[in-house]
């Protein structure tokens, strides 16, 4: 029998056990659950974390290999290259020693590294300049290198500041037949561009050429300064100072150059070029210059004196109306020059032209030489006159080598080879030219033979056109170095542009006129002014207050202190190019 209490108990319990059998599954079945979550979640994490760092170390090997790449295979080929470069270069260097030991030097190229440099650096000793053709702001220069005498090549670029860069020196030539002949080695081959000189060696009986011609390496002798015509001197300077201060202007003509210059015409009917200028600049540039000029004892230099526009005095008052046309303003300076009638334009000498801007003893020499050559043509047995060619067209040829000095007797007697009248104006000509370089560096004048330097860089005939401001007297040969109103202050402002062009001529002179240098060194030294650099401004201060009134001393004032101090720079300049050339042909 059953309690039914026993019976309810016992169903409870059933159902508790049931319950906490179902309770039991769930749970158990619950923490299945979770650790298979738990599980993924933690594969998955470990996944992403394998995938990061096979793609961080699949970064890093693609790094290091494109280093490798990158880096380390372009040097070994380089030194690869190097190496078979440098095989090469000895194989060639091999191959040229067999030809010529010089042959292989002549066409090496020298690194310059690329830096600022200033004109005067970067132009000394070239001979030629032209505008590269595929770029325009580069420019090609030659040069004749003064160690040995060879020709070298390079490009420069000018910036903004007027510095240049210089790219690398290429060399076109080998060292000059001057340094061959000097170091009494024949020249090995003529495959090469070269700087003609004649050939001084033992061998070369020195009666072959004229005594006279040069004097003590790099002056002109005697023969050739008796020969210079005689120009203009100190004392004509002075004749014409006092007539213009006591002579009557008549009218003003149109002419001499620029739009207010004119022909003034006195009332004796000589004539002047009168120089009118709205700034006084170049009215003291032109005065100075002429002043610098008789310093020098220069004969070139036509008179010039200086007057002022005063129509209440009786110089001027005669052409008021012409003064009034001609757009002058009463109180301003003006300079008068003689005028010269009997002008013609003068060219440049081939010395002076590109590929051959030099003249030394050895290119007198080689002048020289081809008269030697005339001469032995000709025969012993032919006298002086015919040996001079009979002198064609020239009947005065006789008298102009007595005037030098010479005589058939006294060359027979010497063993000398006598100058015809053709060598000699030649020669006479070169003299002059000698005293142009010089004056203009010194004045630092623009426009003349720097004019035509400057334009050959577009316009490769201009140096076989007439030379600019200068003409030849027809009758007595002498050049007249005209317009000179850019000297002394206008061209001392430009020389960073132009002083390269100002250097190209006086780097490779080396032929002087011994009164011009000594009156350069007798300025540098004293020159009357208590010694030092007040030589030159003292002497231009007194033939400035000699030789005008003080009524233009109120309106024109004297040179300023900046210009003196480049005058001097430029004095010393010129020495010592002297000096540089005494040491290179001294005894050689």
């Amino acid at each position: 029998m059953y309690d039914i209490k026993s019976i309810e108990t016992g169903e409870k319990d059933q159902d508790i056990v049931t319950t906490y059998c179902t309770s039991s599954s769930v749970s158990t079945s619950s923490s299945i659950a979770d650790f298979s979550t738990t599980a993924n979640s933690m594969s998955l994490r470990r996944r992403r974390i394998f995938q990061r760092q096979a793609c961080l170390l699949s970064v890093m090997a693609a790094f290091s290999l494109g280093l490798a790449l990158g880096v380390f295979v372009p040097m070994v080929g380089m030194s690869a290259a190097i190496t078979s470069d440098l095989l090469i270069d000895r194989v060639n260097q091999t191959v040229e020693v067999e030809k010529s030991p010089v042959d292989a030097e002549a066409f090496s190229v020298s690194f310059v590294k690329e830096r600022k440099l200033p004109a005067e650096e970067v132009f000394r000793n070239a001979f030629h300049l032209e505008q590269d053709k595929n770029a325009d702001d580069l420019m090609i220069v030659k040069k004749l290198e003064p160690s040995d005498g060879s020709i070298k090549e390079f490009k420069v670029q000018r910036t903004p500041d007027g510095y240049f860069r210089k790219g690398p020196e290429v060399r076109l030539s080998k060292p000059s037949l001057t340094d061959q002949v000097l170091s009494g080695n024949e020249p090995k081959s003529r495959n090469h561009i070269s700087v003609e000189f004649v050939p001084i060696t033992p061998s070369t009986p020195m009666q072959e050429h004229p005594a006279g011609v040069i004097d003590n390496d790099i002056y002109w002798g005697d023969v050739v300064e008796r020969s210079l015509p005689r120009g203009f001197s100190n004392g004509d300077a002075d004749k014409w100072n006092k007539y213009v201060m006591t002579s009557s202007v008549s009218r003003l003509e149109t002419g001499c150059g620029r739009m207010q210059n004119r022909m003034v015409v006195f009332k004796d009917g000589s004539r002047a070029c009168a120089r009118y200028r709205q700034n006084t600049d170049q009215i003291q540039g032109e005065l100075f210059s002429f002043y610098l000029g008789q310093l020098l004892n220069l004969t070139n230099l036509a008179p010039s004196a200086a007057s002022v526009i005063d129509l209440e005095t009786e110089t001027w008052s005669g052409a008021s109306l012409d003064i009034s046309n001609a757009q002058w303003k009463s109180s301003r300076p003006v300079v008068l020059t003689k005028w010269l009638p009997d002008l013609e334009p003068a060219g440049i000498p081939t010395p002076f032209q590109p590929l051959e801007r030099h003249l030394n003893k050895f290119d007198v020499w080689n002048i020289t030489a081809e008269q030697t050559k005339t001469n032995k043509a000709v025969g012993p047995q032919k006298g002086l006159l015919d040996r001079l060619g009979a002198t064609g067209g020239q009947p005065d040829g006789d008298t102009e080598l007595e005037a030098a000095g010479f005589s058939q007797n006294a060359s027979q007697s010497q063993g000398l080879t006598p100058l015809n009248s053709t060598v000699l104006n030649r020669l006479v000509e070169l003299a002059q030219w000698s005293d142009l370089i010089v004056f203009d560096y010194l004045i630092a004048n623009l426009d003349r033979v720097v004019n035509n330097l400057y334009n050959y860089q577009w316009n490769a005939d201009i140096m076989a056109a007439p030379a600019h401001n200068l003409a030849r007297q027809i009758n007595s040969q002498l050049l007249v170095f005209l317009d000179n109103e850019s000297g002394l202050l206008h061209g001392y402002r430009l020389l960073k542009k132009y002083e390269a062009y100002h250097g190209l001529l006086l780097d490779n002179l080396c032929v002087f006129r011994r009164p011009t240098i000594e009156a350069l060194r007798w300025l540098r030294d004293d020159g009357g002014g208590g010694g030092g650099s007040g030589g030159v401004e003292y002497q231009l201060q007194q033939l400035f207050e000699r030789s005008t009134s003080p009524q233009l001393r109120d309106v024109l004032p004297s040179l300023p202190d900046k210009s003196i101090k480049i005058l001097n720079d430029r004095i010393d300049r010129v020495l010592g190019q002297v000096q540089k050339c005494r040491d290179l042909f001294a005894d050689r």
